[in-house]
């Protein structure tokens, strides 16, 4: 296990606000969640259309690259100058002209990699803003608030290359060959006398299963710099969960079937809104835009990794009774065209970092970080037989249930999504899904050598983990025949309860082709210890469940022994097997009833 290996994975998340743009300082709000495509308001400028305009620019004025340079010590002069000269403008000596007039501004980004000879162990980049000559004069606080913070992107990110390339490079000697990243982009969204506001995409990818993506949000006052309240531009909360529900939908398509598929996710993103909209929104991006309100959400915001990231817009005009008018001046005018006055410069020249020893980390600071965070295990396989970790107690013990039957109902065959809409009961979800606390995704190619599981803690937006069982994939005691090359093991399923992971794996196909198949291993989070393996042949169907200290799983196949299993899951062990009539594929507690769906028979019990 890789040691102080927390200790630069809290330092990149704590780092990934201040490098998108180093503009937080209790300014944004970020909400946490890969890739969406392009964010509302976004500026479709590419570096190629820069690098057009600035050649044409070119005659008779030097490279592109001369001028920017020296626009930007111009501005930056003129910055220090009227920092000292002056005292920042207040909005009360400002005109209604200059409170509606555009604020003209360009924005370049930095990127930077760490190296380690030829090999790329890390990149990243962060963003700097300027405000044009004219508009600098106007809102010095504004520009004095940007030139602080564009200052400490580049030391952070180069302060985080530099002092954590030890436990990049131990990460890289454990067979991990995947650089991270860090990488975020602007989007400029309103920029006028009353709002100068701006979302940020910080995309992260820990070489896990996929990256992952979240949205942080600037809205400032430019007369003051100061950060907008959420309050100012909205007055009634109440209604604005279910607002933005309906509208998420019709602004996006695909989301009308997802959401009748998965009605409880809908549910569950409009549950969300009391803990976005805690300490002036910060668990919610949104922005200021000339006529409304846009809204970005990070991955898993709508249920699962699949759905991705989304974003809506609330105009002004069609919820009047949801907003103050605060904003809201341009009712009788034409909507301006924020890429008018946002100007994205060439790329900076990408900065190389040499990834060179770092000091040692003292036992103190290992203490304060504790070891609680692991974003890259190699879950270590104990052997392909029933196992317990040293320490473990093995005793068997009793179930924290019993399974009473209430009903049985046999078909020839059970279609279980049939079922699922005659009963109006959602069956569990398969990869990517969400538990109401944690988010688990999978790399299933066994072919490729990767098997991966990504773990998200939603409540705490925080990364429980990259999982790699690799170590599973090449299983002794290949049986012979037809089925004999179909053995590759998958994640089947995986749950988290009080720091323990297990996970569900497995082939598909007979156990006389493989006998080591549908078992559940348990991994502590906290050490990343395995702390125990089940026997073979307990769980092969879609999805287990965790009740107290009991496993509910089962497993059946074609002529093999069908049968609901109850496990130990502090060790493993069988508590406890029913019978069924077949293969039990899934599990749904339905308070204190048990739905088992097998397949061809469906069970009800009574959990007591």
């Amino acid at each position: 296990m890789i040691k102080r290996r927390i200790v630069l994975l809290k330092k990149l998340t704590s780092v990934i606000m201040i490098c998108s743009l180093a503009l937080s300082s209790g300014c944004a709000s970020s909400t946490k969640a890969g890739g969406s495509g392009d964010a509302p308001g976004a500026v479709e400028s590419t570096n190629s259309e820069i690098s057009t305009e600035s050649k044409e620019a070119d005659a008779g004025k030097g490279t592109a690259e001369e001028d920017t340079a020296n626009a930007s010590a111009s501005s930056d002069s003129a910055s220090s100058n009227n920092a000292e000269d002056s005292e920042a403008t207040d909005s009360e000596s400002l005109s209604e002209e200059d409170l509606s007039s555009p604020i003209d501004f360009t924005y370049q980004n930095h990127p930077m990699t760490l190296m380690n000879n030829e090999t790329r162990y890390a990149s990243g980049n962060y963003y700097t803003v300027q405000l044009e000559k004219s508009d600098l004069e106007k809102y010095p606080k504004l520009q004095k608030k940007l030139d602080e913070l564009n200052e400490s992107g580049e030391k952070m990110l180069n302060d985080l290359f530099t002092s954590n390339t030890d436990e990049i490079n131990e990460m890289f000697s454990q067979g991990c060959q995947l650089a991270y990243e860090f990488d975020h982009n602007l989007y400029p969204v309103r920029a006028d006398g009353k709002v100068f506001s701006f979302v940020i995409e910080n995309y992260t990818y820990l070489a896990g299963a996929h990256g992952y993506a979240d949205y942080s949000n600037y809205n400032f006052d430019p007369s003051t710099g100061q950060e907008i309240a959420f309050s100012e531009v909205v007055k009634n909360t109440e209604d604005l969960p279910e607002i933005v529900a309906d509208e998420i939908i019709k602004q996006n398509d695909d989301l009308k079937d997802y959401f009748t598929q998965c009605p409880t996710d809908r549910q569950n993103l409009i549950d969300s809104f009391p803990d976005r909209l805690a300490n002036n929104a910060r668990g919610l991006a949104w922005t200021i835009d000339y006529d409304g309100m846009r809204i970005n959400f990070e991955d898993y915001a709508m249920g699962s990794y699949a759905a991705g990231a989304r974003d809506v817009k609330i105009r002004f005009a069609d919820y009047p009774d949801l907003f103050t008018d605060t904003y809201n001046n341009y009712r009788d005018a034409e909507i301006p065209d924020v890429k008018a006055v946002a100007k994205e410069l060439k790329d900076a020249e990408d900065v190389e970092v040499a990834a060179s020893p770092s000091e040692n980390l003292s036992d103190t600071e290992e203490e304060d970080y504790g070891e609680d965070w692991w974003y890259h295990t190699i879950v270590e396989n104990p052997g392909w037989e029933e196992w317990t970790a040293d320490g473990i107690d093995t005793t068997q013990g009793t179930p924290s249930f019993e399974l009473s039957e209430i009903s049985s109902n046999t078909t020839d065959w059970l279609n279980e999504d049939e079922w699922s809409k005659k009963n109006n009961i959602p069956l569990p979800d398969s990869f990517p899904y969400n538990d109401g606390t944690y988010t688990y995704s999978v790399t299933n190619d066994p072919e490729g050598g990767t098997l991966s599981l990504t773990v998200m803690n939603d409540e705490t937006q925080t990364l429980c983990g990259n999982f790699y069982f690799d170590d599973f994939i090449a299983a002794p005691d290949g049986g012979e025949g037809l089925f004999a090359d179909f053995t590759q093991p998958y994640i089947h399923y995986a749950l988290m309860k009080d720091d323990i992971l297990y996970v569900s794996l497995g082939h598909r196909t007979y156990a006389s082709a493989n006998p080591h198949k549908s078992y559940i291993v348990a991994i502590d989070t906290v050490s990343g210890k395995t702390l125990w393996r089940s026997a073979d042949q307990v769980c092969g169907s879609c999805n287990f469940i965790i009740r107290d200290d009991s496993i509910i799983c089962g497993y059946g196949f074609t002529a093999e022994p069908d049968y609901i299993y109850i496990l130990n899951r502090h060790n493993g062990k069988i508590q406890k097997k029913t019978k069924v009539k077949s293969a039990p594929s899934y599990f749904i507690p339905m308070d204190d009833n048990l739905y088992v769906l097998t397949y061809n028979t469906e069970y009800l019990y009574k959990i007591k």
